[in-house]
């Protein structure tokens, strides 16, 4: 695992009060969402995020969030050894 921090840029879906990541760009690079393995929300101060862990179709998994203050995007972490 190797953490980041670092920002995306993220094509999402947005429904019903609900956000699901699509594709994201990072260094240049494209990474289409295949299946996201598990979310879950946490606050800090009156600042939720909302947290993704997702396979991209390479077989890559990462951890991404979505900062509904800032509407920006990061990539957490990276659990493959490509990343």
């Amino acid at each position: 695992m190797q953490e980041l921090g670092e920002p995306i840029e993220m094509i999402g879906h947005f429904a019903g009060g609900r956000v699901s990541p699509c594709r994201f760009r990072w260094k240049g690079r494209v990474y289409r969402v295949a299946r996201v393995s598990s979310t879950w929300e946490s606050r800090r101060g009156g600042i939720m995020n909302h947290h993704f862990v997702v396979r991209t179709s390479a077989g890559d998994v990462y951890e991404i969030s979505f900062n509904t203050h800032t509407l920006g995007w990061t990539v957490d972490y990276a659990y493959s050894p490509g990343a």
